[in-house]
C-alpha cells in the first residue's frame, strides 16, 4: 500500500474525529472556538426544561443552556448555566422566564430585557421567572367550565324531578282540579261582566238626567252672570274696606289692653293690692264669718232674753244695754285630712303617722280630722305643714265640735 493512501485514511480519520467532537459540544451549546458568555439562573422548578434549551429575545435565538443540577444537592433548588453571544449585552434587571415555546410543552427561556444601562458581566446570577404552562393554562379554563357544568347538571337534575313529579298522576289530578277551578272563574267573571253591562244599560236613564240636570245649572248660572258678578264685586268691595282699615292700630291697641290684664291679674294672683289681699287671703272670710254667727246668736238671745240686756226705768227714760258674751257657743277649727265612704283606722299607713287624728261619721260618710284650735292663724301654720304629706287637705269649722264640711 502506498504512502498516501494512509495519509489519506490519517486525515479522513482525523476530520471524523473532530466532526463528532464539534458536533458534541454543538449540542452542548459549545463551539470549536467559543464564542459567548456564562450566566446563572437559580429556579426553584424547571418543568422540562433541558440542556440545550434555546435561549431568546423577543423570540431570536441568542443563546443555549448547558448545564443543570441541584444547588446545593439537599436544597432543593435548580441552578441553570446558560450561554450568551458575546455580540449581545444583557442589562442589570433583566429576567430569565422558563416558558413552552410550542403547543407540545418544548421548555425554553426569554430573557425579559430593561431599560438600565448598566450591563450584567459574565457570571452574574440573572432573576428567575417562570411562565404556566398550557396544561396549567387550560386546566385554569377547564376547571370553572367544569364547575359550571356540574352546576348545569345539577339543574337539570332538578329540571328531571319537576317532570317526573308533574307527570305522576296525583299531581295531574291537582292541575286537573286548578284548572277547572280556573274554568269557573273565567264563568263567574263572564258572568260578572253580563251583570255590569246590565247595570251600566239600566243606569244609562239616569246618567242622562243628572247630565240634563247640569246643562240646566250650566243654563242657570249663565242667566244669573251678572247677578254672580254683582255679589263678587261687593265682596270684593267689604274686602278691600277691610284691607284699608287700621287693623295694626286695633291689634297693638289690643295687646296693650291684654297685656295691662295679665298684669292685673298678676298682681291679684300674688296677693298685690286690696283686691289681691281680700281675694287670696281667706281670713277676712272666716273673721267675717265668726262675726256674722256670734251676731246672729246674740241677736237671737235678745229676742228670747230682753231682760238680759235691757234695763227700763220707770222713773226716766234713760236705759241701760248691756251685751253679754255667751260663753255657750264655742267656735273652733280643724284640719281635714281625708274623707271616705268606708271607715279607715286611724294608725293607717295613709295618715304617715299622724297623732291624735279623729274620726267623725256624718251623712254616712267618714271625715278624718288633726287639731283643734280657736285661733285660725295657728291652724293655717299647722295646714301648710300637713300639705306636704296631703295636699288636699283643708280647714273646716266647728260649732260646739258640730263640723262643718263643705
Amino acid at each position: 500500500m502506498k504512502k498516501t493512501t494512509f495519509i489519506k485514511i490519517g486525515a479522513i480519520t482525523s476530520i471524523i474525529i473532530f466532526a463528532f467532537f464539534w458536533g458534541v459540544n454543538f449540542l452542548k451549546g459549545k463551539g470549536l472556538f467559543d464564542n459567548t458568555k456564562t450566566f446563572y439562573i437559580v429556579y426553584n422548578q424547571i418543568d422540562g426544561l433541558t440542556t440545550s434549551s434555546p435561549v431568546l429575545i423577543n423570540g431570536f435565538n441568542v443563546g443555549q443552556v448547558r448545564y443543570i443540577d441541584f444547588l446545593p444537592k439537599t436544597s432543593g433548588k435548580l441552578i441553570v448555566q446558560i450561554a450568551i453571544d458575546k455580540k449581545y449585552n444583557i442589562p442589570k434587571g433583566t429576567s430569565a422566564k422558563i416558558f413552552s415555546s410550542d403547543i407540545m410543552g418544548t421548555k425554553a427561556i426569554k430573557l425579559i430585557l430593561t431599560q438600565n444601562n448598566n450591563i450584567q458581566q459574565p457570571g452574574d446570577t440573572l432573576i428567575a421567572d417562570f411562565e404556566e404552562s398550557m396544561q396549567d393554562i387550560i386546566a385554569q379554563q377547564i376547571i370553572p367550565l367544569k364547575e359550571k357544568t356540574e352546576d348545569l347538571m345539577k339543574q337539570v337534575e332538578d329540571a328531571v324531578k319537576i317532570i317526573n313529579y308533574i307527570f305522576n298522576k296525583e299531581t295531574q289530578n291537582d292541575i286537573l282540579a286548578d284548572l277547572n277551578n280556573i274554568k269557573k272563574t273565567l264563568e263567574n267573571l263572564e258572568k260578572s261582566s253580563k251583570d255590569l253591562n246590565n247595570v251600566t244599560n239600566n243606569s244609562k236613564k239616569q246618567i242622562h238626567n243628572i247630565l240634563n240636570n247640569v246643562d240646566k245649572l250650566t243654563t242657570s248660572l249663565n242667566d244669573n252672570n251678572q247677578a254672580i258678578t254683582n255679589t263678587l264685586n261687593n265682596i270684593s268691595n267689604i274686602t278691600d274696606s277691610i284691607s284699608n282699615a287700621n287693623i295694626k292700630q286695633l291689634v297693638n291697641e289690643t295687646t296693650g289692653l291684654l297685656t295691662q290684664l295679665n298684669e292685673t291679674t298678676r298682681k291679684i294672683n300674688n296677693s298685690e293690692g286690696s283686691l289681691g289681699l281680700l281675694l287670696n287671703d281667706d281670713s277676712l272670710y272666716y273673721d267675717i264669718e265668726n262675726i256674722t254667727t256670734n251676731l246672729n246668736i246674740l241677736l237671737e238671745d235678745v229676742h228670747k232674753n230682753p231682760k238680759r240686756y235691757v234695763h227700763l226705768s220707770a222713773f226716766s227714760k234713760d236705759k241701760t244695754i248691756y251685751i253679754k258674751e255667751d260663753t255657750k257657743e264655742k267656735i273652733t277649727y280643724s284640719i281635714l285630712l281625708k274623707q271616705s265612704i268606708q271607715p279607715i283606722a286611724t294608725n293607717d299607713e295613709c295618715f304617715k303617722n299622724i297623732n291624735n287624728i279623729i274620726e267623725v261619721v256624718k251623712d254616712n260618710k267618714y271625715y278624718y280630722i288633726v287639731g283643734d284650735e280657736k285661733n285660725i292663724k295657728k291652724i293655717e301654720k299647722l295646714l301648710d305643714k300637713i300639705k306636704i304629706d296631703f295636699p288636699n287637705a283643708k280647714i273646716v269649722k266647728a260649732n260646739n265640735y258640730n263640723y262643718t264640711f263643705k
